[in-house]
């Protein structure tokens, strides 16, 4: 039977299966040859979603979904002749560098959340959660399989995912049969072009609205999963007494139903096996850190919270952070537990956290609770944080009511934020804060769209104690136009149009510097992207250097930006960037980043990044209202080398080293009115880091692996003379760096689910 539309291909969801079909199990090999593939939902016609120009084709992919008591099967046949493809192995969640398929599974059916599952040709995977905003959060992992198989003309993958793998609500209509949304794309690294089952990508609001459905017979299941895991650190350094360390905790989770699930965690590991990125960061700003951690990215949707700026009330990287009493950079937890209710409606959630109370008490306990409620288009509920520290003598908490509407063109995002600091129970000293953010988005097509943003913060609203925020006593106003223009010609195939205008103040209505851009991004036809970036920085009143300093005038610069990326085609590939800028109060800056990748083996990749920024202008709070500008170079550089040794054995290092030289050029002092007077110092210091990782990954199956990894970083930083910064080359500080170690460690991890 011909298919050519997806309607009709959804209207084919639900089969009258042989019991002798039934009886059968796909196997996982990629080549789709079981009876079962002949009785699935079909999906034949395909769109061009990037460029946007939504022309059908049954010929570049085909699709089949299927499912039974275990779970949903996706087959997808990807129409690519050998000498065409691009096959990459990649380390899961890293950059995809080969053909891949992208799967979004709405498994509620309800937009409530969306998960994604990604695997190239080479196989290499991906994972994700979608928030209802259509956000997405990489740090989730999930328990699923794919295989990819390879014929001259087309290659083929297979995707298991178990019913069991995530909390969702599932309503049984006829039939006892649930609508699950499927989305289905293939992205052809070749041209940079994505063809999808649907028009629409997630940078359209009614994304899960128009996702094609397709029925299942959900079973009813409990699951009852034990992951037991234990953790052996050497330390090889003479730094510290104390050479080995050995934990041993366990993960407890319990489904009564799909639709709720309770999370306990005994002495969780909550150590990382992966190190942070080298991070040198001088502003008042906290830099963002994402949590890989498996308790905090489970069914971490249905506590979010869509806030402008990366206004967060749950940041769970404060949860296990440094204690209070500085004696520990990552807090041991005794204990963690979560439970999940997602209703056809109404989705519950809570969470209680307990770090150990160290000897100074110096531990402290998080506590969190959602409930949201949904009907159609739209959805409002609260959320609310409480956080003790009790070697502080103090006490957290934030609430935020949120809403969310969306259809085919309105996306409506609006959130009231509230925080209360109880310190010091005998002067019962309290601050209460309270913020506004909105996000009002309209689509006029699919390839023009606008999008303004509000954030509204007053000088007493303060999240950081388990959230996160840029800074307060801030209101920022940002819209966004955005407009693409396809092309068929030898050169270019699409050109995307982005202006962003933005207005920032203070709550004593000083404009503050705010970013103006204009950016033109060419996708060309040989696979290549090239950009170009116009910024423009308004004058205003700058009042968040550091160390509450006085506010001053800075004046306005500008800067273009140059960005060239490569096809991703063949063995060797390279992006470049080139920025000219103006910076502090009247100098120029330049700054410059390659990325070169080659994969000497469908298996291995290396790729090394180099990043340069030098200029005469860069503005430091060094204490209160002391700013010193300085005469800056900074380059980081960082080698990764990833691959797969067996099918099961992973190999992935990083070496990564930061240098910053700092000459001063002026210090001034801030008088209370903003004047500026200069001062006779000589501020100049020096800022070098390493850290170096080496890991071993055996997979043995999902949340079960055997981990080795070594793990070595070092920081020196100091004041000099001026005439003094810079004269050691990048070679001898290296060199000194790793002779020199702060940390020098063997980390040896086992888990495995039962």
């Amino acid at each position: 039977m011909k298919i050519s539309h997806i309607a009709k291909a959804v209207a084919l969801a639900s089969f009258s299966i042989a019991p002798s079909v039934l009886a059968q199990t796909i196997l996982l090999d990629g080549k789709l040859d079981e009876p079962q593939w002949q009785q699935a939902t079909a999906f034949n016609t395909f769109y061009k979603v990037v460029p946007a120009t939504l022309e059908q084709t049954k010929k570049q992919v085909n699709a089949k979904v299927y499912s039974d008591e275990k779970g949903i099967y996706v087959g997808i046949i990807n129409y690519q002749s050998a000498e065409t493809r691009k096959k990459q192995f990649n380390i899961k969640d890293n950059f995809m560098q080969g053909e891949f398929n992208r799967i979004y599974l709405d498994f509620g059916g309800d937009g409530s959340s969306g998960y994604l599952f990604a695997t190239t040709l080479g196989g290499g995977t991906q994972d994700a959660v979608l928030t209802p905003q259509l956000t997405t959060d990489y740090d989730w992992d999930g328990d699923w399989q794919s295989q990819y198989f390879e014929h001259d003309d087309y290659w083929s993958t297979e995707v298991f995912i178990p019913w069991h793998t995530v909390s969702f609500h599932h309503s049984a209509g006829e039939n006892s049969q649930s609508e699950i949304g499927v989305s289905i794309q293939l992205y052809d690294i070749a041209n940079n072009f994505i063809y999808a089952s649907q028009k629409q990508t997630i940078s359209n609001s009614d994304f899960y609205l128009a996702m094609p459905k397709v029925s299942a017979e959900i079973p009813n299941q409990q699951q009852l999963a034990f992951i037991p895991y234990i953790t052996q650190q050497n330390d090889l350094s003479d730094r510290q007494g104390d050479k080995g360390q050995t934990d041993v905790g366990f993960d407890l989770i319990y489904k009564p139903a799909h639709h709720q699930k309770l999370s306990v965690s005994v002495n969780p590991d909550f150590g990382q096996v992966d190190s942070d990125d080298v991070n040198i960061n001088y502003s008042a700003v906290e830099t963002l850190r994402t949590d890989k951690r498996p308790f905090f990215t489970q069914d971490i949707s249905v506590f979010n919270v869509q806030a402008e700026q990366n206004t967060k009330l749950i940041h769970t990287r404060r949860i296990g952070a440094g204690s209070d009493d500085g004696s520990e950079n990552i807090t041991p937890i005794d204990e963690a537990v979560r439970f999940v209710h997602q209703g056809e409606q109404l989705q519950l959630g809570a969470f209680a956290v307990e770090e150990s109370n160290l000897d100074s008490d110096a531990g402290k306990s998080f506590y969190a609770a959602r409930a949201k409620y949904r009907q159609n288009n739209w959805q409002t509920g609260l959320l609310t944080t409480h956080v003790k520290r009790p070697y502080l003598d103090r006490s957290a908490s934030t609430l935020a009511w949120d809403s969310q509407y969306q259809s085919a063109t309105w996306s409506l995002q609006g959130a009231l934020l509230l925080s209360h600091i109880g310190t010091d129970a005998e002067v019962n000293t309290t601050q209460t804060g309270n913020g506004l953010s909105l996000n009002l988005g309209y689509q006029f097509s699919p390839n023009t769209k606008i999008t303004n943003r509000f954030l509204k913060l007053n000088d007493q609203f303060d999240n950081r104690d388990m959230g996160y925020l840029v800074r307060n006593d801030w209101q920022y106003a940002q819209s966004e136009f955005e407009h693409s223009v396809n092309y068929s010609n030898d050169w270019v195939t699409r050109v995307k149009h982005v202006v962003k205008l933005s207005h920032e103040s203070n709550g004593a209505s000083q404009s503050l510097p705010a970013w103006q851009t204009y950016s033109s991004q060419f996708m060309l036809t040989t696979g290549a992207r090239f950009n170009l970036t116009f910024d423009y920085l308004t004058q205003g009143e700058q009042d968040n250097l550091g160390f509450n300093t006085t506010a001053f005038t800075q004046p306005s610069s500008q800067g273009v930006r140059l960005f060239y990326q490569s096809p991703y085609v063949g063995d060797f590939s390279w992006a470049a960037s080139f920025e000219y800028d103006k910076e502090g109060f009247d100098s120029t800056s330049t700054q410059y980043a390659v990325d070169l990748t080659w994969m000497p083996h469908a298996n291995w990749s290396i790729n090394w990044n180099n990043y340069l920024r030098t200029g005469e202008g860069w503005l430091v709070a060094n204490q209160q209202n002391v700013i010193s500008e300085y005469d800056r170079d900074y380059f980081a550089s960082n080698i990764i080398v990833n691959g797969l040794i067996t099918e099961k054995l992973e190999w992935s290092s990083s070496i990564q080293v930061a240098f910053l030289d700092a000459k001063t050029q002026q210090v001034f002092a801030v008088q209370e009115q903003g004047e500026l007077l200069k001062q006779d110092l000589d501020t100049s210091f020096e800022d070098n880091r390493l850290t170096a990782q080496f890991k071993l990954r055996y997979r043995m199956g999902p949340f079960s692996d055997v981990f080795l990894v070594y793990r070595r970083g070092s920081v020196d930083s100091d004041s000099y003379d001026r005439d003094s910064i810079g004269q050691n080359s990048y070679g001898n500080r290296t060199s000194t760096l790793w002779t020199n170690p702060i940390e020098d460690s063997v980390t040896f991890k086992v888990r495995y689910l039962f």
